[in-house]
């Protein structure tokens, strides 16, 4: 008896292991699959849908179909032994292909053959619990709290998974090797399973539940395919609203993804240790489903309210970055994000128990049930993200996950035929339900600075992509306009702002760019759009855009777009732009960006992958401009990004728009002769907000190719391997780090001499240089807290420069 006792521990704590590895890896492989695929299919919510779907279609199906061999089989020790290793082969397959075949040749064949092996490595990843859960399981009477548990470590595995692949594994190893750590657990999971030579023990029980299986079956069925449709719903619509409140990083949102598993978790625990005092199960799923749609309408008014509850009442708190970035979403999905996923987490064994008709068929029962559950996953996300949402707005998405869970628990009570309070509560919360979505009440979720500040809501529209708000400041000076796209603003209207988006769009022209075919990635607000439209030989411009509802919002800013979403020769593309540009074959004598700040989204349009890929759809002789921000990045990253871009345009420039740069690179090496150069200034249109001089924008210019080289010798480049502006270091975050890359630009300044040549008058040039010398000594002086050291160096430039009205004007803006 003793023998036996340890035989079974030891076993117990073997599948223990395995199954919480299996989650480990899992969630790796998700989260690997999930970034890798935006490389290829772009970083919108549609293709990060057809991941997720694919994910869980592959999950279930294949759940199903190892959970019905699995009953049949006394070696499925080696059946998991197989599955651990070709999951790894899958995987390692599934990078290589991606990163060096996929991503040169992203048309249909290229996307079938990702989608494929992807759906391969989740149908092998779904038979994992059902085979566990059949060596697990020894007797009828422990089969609730065995599935319990194991659901429990799987879901615990996966958490951890989550976490350390955002946190950790991506940012330190970068992509191959974090595919690679998960394939060398699949080995080891392998070994060990050749080793403990598992076999299923010969179960013939059943469950004499007579004439009521059948109904528990259908109860299950139908609640647990609600409940996989609901989670999984409520956590497109979850992360949609959280980007409008919380910082766009990926740390961010690796926090609330794992923090969703961390329910599931929590409610599997929790029925691990009550399965035992469960007499009544249909009861209790009845209740688990409703306890379910309360704690989704309590989490969705905690949600609205996020900004008066913890927001504003806490700013001393969240002036730290760090505590924005982590703190904030860690909170914040405790309290909204885990409640409706324990119910759910509890739910699912509930479910199996309920099925299944005992332990010599537990296998193909709990096999079958997660595959129900799966199709529920599958198709909450779509509905949410693709209907509900475009339609309705996210927060009445969650109010219809709450009437589709409530339209399931009508279904158990009949069933169940259920009588009293609880029954007529189920259908009296339909009800209500169902007239709060009729009546629809008008819900805007804004982002936190609409709370913070006085502002008015000029425009407002939830798309498939995201939140779209422009708002301006009321009862001030400048009643400054602000355009955000969920959290991450797309541009104000203050002349710092507006000065850099210009040179972006003008520059090219200026260094002598013939310029004919543009492609720009981001329209914004149109302003860089404009600037290139400006100038008459540009025959074509195609932009693209990932929230096209842009193009409606741009019309707030006519007075410094120029209208230029009506011109003839705009053509706005939706969709994703670095994904436009693997697709295309056109080749452009522009391609200018100006993207979202390269920590909050937009990292993959800061790697050398995309910089190269810039290039090879340039004409000879073809420009690429790009903005550049200095904040919110240290200096190795600030650099690193400025090497990265000098590797692949070895002779680029880097200019200065007050405390935004831009990225100047070209196929040819960039000399400009300065009487041409004065020649096209003056050839410009007249702007009222932006200063046109040939010397004041000749004085823009700060570094070249050969100073950003050895600037930043011993820094690595940013890859879509490795990429730092992805994964980024939490000194990024420091405020100081404006002054320090400021600071950078002043003490490595490349002499103009070495871009600009035929100066007819070397001493005006050299005053503008020296007036902007002393402005960017004045923003590092504002920037530090020292105005009046920063007032005095803009006196300072007014006598040096007095020809530069920019000077005064910037004394009368600031002081």
């Amino acid at each position: 008896m003793e023998k036996e006792v340890k035989r079974t521990m030891k076993k117990n704590t073997t599948l223990h292991i395995f199954i919480f590895l299996a989650g480990l890896t899992f969630l790796i492989y998700e989260v690997s699959w999930n970034r890798m695929l935006s490389l290829v299919l772009g970083s919108t919510v549609t293709a990060s849908t057809i991941v997720l779907a694919t994910f869980m279609a592959g999950f279930g199906s294949g759940a199903w179909y190892w959970g019905k061999i699995g009953d049949k089989r006394i070696s499925v020790g080696k059946m998991l032994m197989y599955l651990s290793l070709f999951i790894g082969i899958v995987g390692v397959v599934g990078y290589y292909l991606i990163f060096n075949w996929v991503v040169y040749h992203s048309g249909f064949v290229g996307y079938i053959s990702v989608v494929f092996l992807l759906f391969i490595q989740t149908f092998l990843m779904g038979g994992v619990f059902p085979l566990v859960s059949k060596l697990a399981v020894s007797s009828n009477t422990k089969m609730a709290a065995t599935i319990g548990r194991l659901f429990a470590i799987e879901t615990l595995g996966s958490t951890i998974g989550g976490l350390i692949t955002g946190f950790w594994l991506l940012g330190t190893f970068g992509q191959r090797s974090t595919v690679l750590i998960a394939v060398a657990i699949n080995i080891l999971m392998t070994i060990w399973m050749i080793f403990a030579k598992m076999k299923a023990e010969s179960q013939a029980e059943t469950v004499d539940q007579g004439k009521d299986l059948p109904s528990m079956r259908r109860i299950a069925l139908v609640t647990t395919f609600a409940c996989g449709f609901v989670n999984l719903g409520l956590q497109v619509a979850w992360m949609r609203m959280f980007k409008i409140y919380l910082t766009n990083t990926s740390y961010t949102f690796a926090l609330v993804s794992s923090m969703s598993i961390l329910g599931l978790f929590l409610g599997s625990y929790i029925f691990r240790k009550n399965a035992h005092k469960i007499s009544d199960y249909p009861k209790t799923m009845l209740k688990t489903v409703l306890l379910m749609v309360l704690a989704s309408i309590v989490s969705l008014v905690l949600l609205i309210q996020l900004p008066q509850l913890f927001m504003l009442p806490f700013q001393d708190l969240m002036s730290n970055p760090l505590n924005r970035i982590l703190l904030l979403p860690l909170v914040s999905s405790l309290l909204i994000v885990v409640p409706p996923a324990l119910f759910s987490g509890f739910a699912f064994p509930l479910a199996c128990r309920m099925y299944s008709a005992g332990a010599g068929n537990v296998s193909r029962d709990v096999g079958f049930v997660m595959m129900v559950n799966t199709i529920g996953s599958v198709l909450g996300p779509v509905v949410v993200a693709f209907v509900l949402m475009p339609i309705v707005g996210a927060a009445l998405s969650v109010l219809a996950m709450s009437m589709i869970l409530m339209i399931a628990a009508v279904l158990a009570n009949r069933q169940t035929k259920m009588q009293g309070p609880l029954g007529y509560f189920v259908y009296s919360g339909l009800m209500v339900l169902v007239a709060l979505f009729v009546i629809r009440p008008e819900v805007t979720i804004l982002p936190p600075s609409f709370h913070a500040f006085d502002r008015d809501l000029l425009f407002y529209n939830e798309t498939v992509e995201g939140t779209i708000s422009v708002g301006q400041d009321r009862g001030t000076r400048s009643e400054s306009k602000y355009t955000f796209v969920n959290n991450s603003a797309v541009i104000g209207s203050t002349y710092d702002a507006i000065k850099v988006v210009k040179m972006v769009g003008h520059l090219p022209f200026l260094a002598g760019g013939k310029i004919n075919d543009v492609l720009v990635i981001g329209f914004g607000i149109g302003v860089t759009t404009s600037a290139i439209a400006s100038h008459s030989e540009v025959e074509s411009i195609k932009c693209v855009e990932l929230v096209t509802g842009l193009t409606d919002a741009a019309r707030f800013y006519s007075d410094m777009n120029m209208n230029v979403v009506s011109d003839p020769r705009l053509d706005v593309i939706s969709g994703d732009g670095r994904h436009y540009l693997q697709k295309t074959t056109d080749k452009f004598d522009l391609i200018s960006c100006d993207p979202t700040h390269p920590i909050l989204g937009s990292g993959n349009l800061y790697t050398s992958d995309y910089f190269q890929m810039c290039r090879d759809h340039l004409n000879p002789g073809g420009f690429v401009s790009q903005y550049l921000p200095l904040h919110k990045l240290g200096s190795d990253e600030f650099n690193g990004i400025m090497k990265t871009f000098q590797s692949v345009f070895p002779d680029c420039t880097i200019w200065l728009g007050n405390y935004h740069a831009v990225l100047l690179g070209s196929t040819d090496s960039i000399k400009i002769d300065f009487a041409q150069w004065a020649e096209r200034v003056g050839e410009m249109d007249v702007d009222k907000n932006f200063y046109i001089e040939a010397n004041h924008l000749a004085a823009t210019f700060f570094l070249d190719g050969k100073t950003v080289a050895k600037l930043s010798e011993e820094l690595a480049l940013n890859t879509d391997d490795l990429s730092y502006t992805e994964f980024f270091d939490a000194d990024c975050l420091d405020p100081a780090n404006i002054s320090l890359n400021l600071d950078t630009f002043l003490k490595n300044r490349t002499d103009i001499s070495e871009v600009f040549s035929n100066v007819n008058d070397q001493d005006m040039l050299h005053r503008y240089v020296r007036g902007n010398h002393l402005m960017t000594e004045s923003l590092i002086y504002q920037f530090s807290g020292d105005r009046r050291g920063g007032l005095h160096r803009l006196q300072q430039a007014c006598k040096a420069n007095p020809e530069n009205p920019e000077y005064p004007f910037m004394i009368k803006l600031n002081y």
